[in-house]
């Protein structure tokens, strides 16, 4: 916040860190209000709804250049109702008006920035504008709608039959995937694969963790190794490319190059947490100490720098001193301030660094083009030698940075990205056989309950010492689905109640009854121009998705098969489009392999179950609900099971065996019957 500043408008009393950037802004923002359009139709006026978040380098240069202009304020004023929206918040409203922008522009991103019609009709819309094009888009849109009003509503309603159409919920009758249409799916995937780079063949390139979770279960249901190879090989890329904070731990949002090199710098919580979930579990497949590594160092990121002891901050910015990634890169003249000779060469050579940068502006992105067997052998150098320095290398350099001013962090609390993490948590103290990783996954269940479940409601966000906005379909199941993994990973029956009663409030609130879809906002929401499904995976997964994998478990925890063809027939709604874009649509691809063999269910009681179900959650996809308990619980599952010795119930789809007493066994039998039935 500005000292002394000339201008304040009404966002001053927002809550949302990216709100109260704009608070000085000589723009008369507003905040999103239920009676907005009630005042637009009063004002006759169009109104401007400008969508963000506080992380965005692209928002801070618009602002910049744009809303911080003292004559397009004066211009924005007089002639539109202008409405900040952060999208973190509200994504509800982010969601209807992107597919506004990709239905008129053809893409889309933030800033969003959306034209409308007095009744919230979109009529123009787009991304980044430069100051001299945004003036003439105002002057545009105020000309025709003093000029040639009916024009602009015969547009807007093309508009809004567009949208209606993009959001349409239709379902087909067969929903279950054949052995014969599950390759299709990889091989759609495949064809996308960057075999020297990793990921997908495309730039920018972004992490997606989903897919390679679909890579992950493929290959465990069908010993594909392609599938594994190419999910090391892009792993292995991120983990060393520039994407990544060699330093301090953390992800960023993505690469704006084909190599992983060049980051958008901005740091988010979603997408550490997936990615801390995807290294644990790669790491419980193959045992590489680069996988337990990156999840070690992102967990200790994200409690250090996104985390106030319990829960977790939403992002940290891109920018820092008005400059993007300034935090974060180093000049040959900052390396030699902080380091002796020894160490600067040493550091040149791990971190691919030169004299002249190898960035922009003689800057240097850390990154690694060698692997540690090939820096020992350019410097001759001992692996105890190397450890050591590579030690205080980066202590020296993390000081440096401490010494700079820090990237603002967006310190508002998002149910969703917290129930990423607790999953994540979770996970990773499963897979990394790491107790200080359970506890911190359950103190952060323990916060969410008393914080964000209030009054049989959850909440979406939590700033200033308070809860607010009633949470959405994202919030419920992704919360749902991290009790989930929690109650896997601890056996403790309280998750498993906890996510059931979260999974039901759901299916109360966003379940259309006669469809059986699921909307993005509740029924006794706010209603904007179109109720938003929200069915493709894209950087988060899908929450219907999310949804439906966790009624599957749930399903399976409380014996309701309810449940369980609830989840199933929500794939109705996407087969068409997983068949042909499963790339979009690959955690309901790992769905479409559940269904392809039937839902895995095992069962452990008795001693030694908990390590019993250790090992089968490391050998099975993770569609597959593996529980214990060794001295018996309340839930269903556990009825009338065997508490004296170990016993393993394995059920796949309708079939159930008879118990088995040891992990190798159980597994065997398991690979055995998926392959019956495919």
């Amino acid at each position: 916040m500005k000292a002394n500043p000339k201008h304040t408008n009404s966002l001053i009393h927002a809550g949302s860190p990216y709100l109260l950037q704009h608070a000085h802004n000589p723009v008369n923002w507003i905040e999103w209000h239920k009676k907005l359009w009630q005042q637009a139709q009063r004002e006759n006026k169009p109104v401007l709804i400008s969508v963000g978040y506080s992380a965005c380098h692209w928002c801070h240069v618009m602002e910049k250049e744009c809303f911080e202009d003292e004559k397009t304020a004066e211009l924005m004023n007089a002639f539109f109702i202008n409405v900040k929206v952060d999208r973190e918040e509200r994504p509800d409203i982010d969601m209807v008006y992107m597919d506004a922008c990709q239905l008129m522009t053809g893409r889309g991103g933030w800033p969003l920035n959306v034209f409308c019609l007095p009744d919230g009709s979109p009529i123009y819309a787009g991304t980044y504008f430069p100051i001299d094009k945004w003036q003439q888009v105002l002057l545009q849109i105020h000309t025709l709608w003093n000029h040639d009003q009916e024009k602009a509503r015969e547009y807007a309603a093309k508009v809004m039959n567009g949208l209606k159409g993009m959001n349409e919920v239709i379902s087909v009758n067969s929903t279950l995937f054949t052995k014969a249409e599950i390759p299709a799916l990889y091989e759609k995937i495949a064809e996308g694969f960057d075999w020297e780079e990793g990921g997908a063949n495309r730039v920018p390139k972004f992490p997606l963790p989903n897919q390679y979770e679909f890579l992950l279960d493929y290959y465990l249901q069908t010993g594909n190794e392609e599938a594994l190879d190419f999910t090391h090989l892009s792993l292995l890329k991120m983990a060393n490319g520039g994407i990544y904070d060699h330093l301090r731990g953390g992800f960023c949002r993505y690469s704006t190059d084909g190599k992983w090199f060049a980051p958008h710098f901005e740091k988010m919580l979603y997408d550490n947490a997936q990615l801390i979930s995807l290294f644990s579990r790669a790491y419980s497949i193959s045992d590489a100490p680069l996988y337990k590594e990156i999840t070690t160092e992102c967990i200790h990121f994200c409690l250090k720098e996104l985390s106030d002891g319990t829960a977790f901050f939403s992002a940290l910015d891109a920018d820092s001193e008005g400059v993007e990634g300034k935090f974060y890169v180093f000049s040959h003249e900052e390396m030699n301030q902080c380091l002796v000779e020894d160490e600067l060469e040493f550091a040149q050579t791990v971190f691919s660094c030169t004299e002249n940068g190898n960035w922009e502006h003689g800057q240097n992105i850390l990154h690694r083009k060698l692997a540690p067997l090939q820096v020992l052998e350019t410097l001759n150098m001992d692996v105890s030698s190397y450890t050591a320095l590579l030690r205080t290398v980066k202590q020296k350099l993390r000081n440096f940075q401490d010494l700079r001013p820090r990237p603002g962090l967006d310190n508002k609390i998002i149910a969703a990205w917290n129930g990423l993490m607790l999953k994540a948590l979770a996970e990773a103290g499963l897979y990394l056989n790491n107790p200080e990783y359970l506890h911190r996954a359950e103190k952060l269940a323990s916060w969410i309950a008393e914080n964000l479940w209030q009054n049989n409601v959850l909440y979406r966000i939590y700033s200033r010492g308070k809860a607010s906005i009633p949470a959405f379909l994202e919030d419920y199941a992704c919360v749902a689905e991290g009790l989930t993994a929690l109650y896997t990973a601890t056996g403790k029956p309280e998750y498993a109640h906890f996510a059931k009663t979260l999974a039901d409030t759901a299916i109360q609130k966003f379940r259309d009854t006669e469809t059986g879809a699921f909307y993005f906002s509740p029924q006794d929401g706010e209603n904007l121009i179109v109720r938003k499904t929200d069915l493709a995976d894209d950087v988060i997964n899908s929450s219907v998705s999310v949804m439906a994998h966790t009624l599957g478990k749930l399903g399976t925890i409380f014996q309701k098969n309810g449940y369980m063809a609830m989840g199933i027939d929500l794939m109705g709604f996407v087969k068409k489009q997983l068949s042909e874009y499963p790339g979009w649509y690959s955690n309901w691809g790992r769905m479409a392999l559940s269904s392809s063999s039937g839902l895995i269910q095992v069962t452990c009681t008795g001693p030694q179950s908990e390590q019993a179900a250790q090992k089968l959650l490391f050998a099975l996809p993770s569609h597959a609900q593996v529980s214990f308990t060794e001295s018996g619980n309340d839930l269903p599952q556990f009825t009338g099971k065997k508490l004296d010795s170990l016993h393993i119930y394995v059920c796949l789809g309708e079939t159930c065996l008879e118990p088995v007493h040891n992990a190798e066994q159980a597994i065997e039998m398991i690979q055995d019957l998926i392959s019956l039935n495919q």
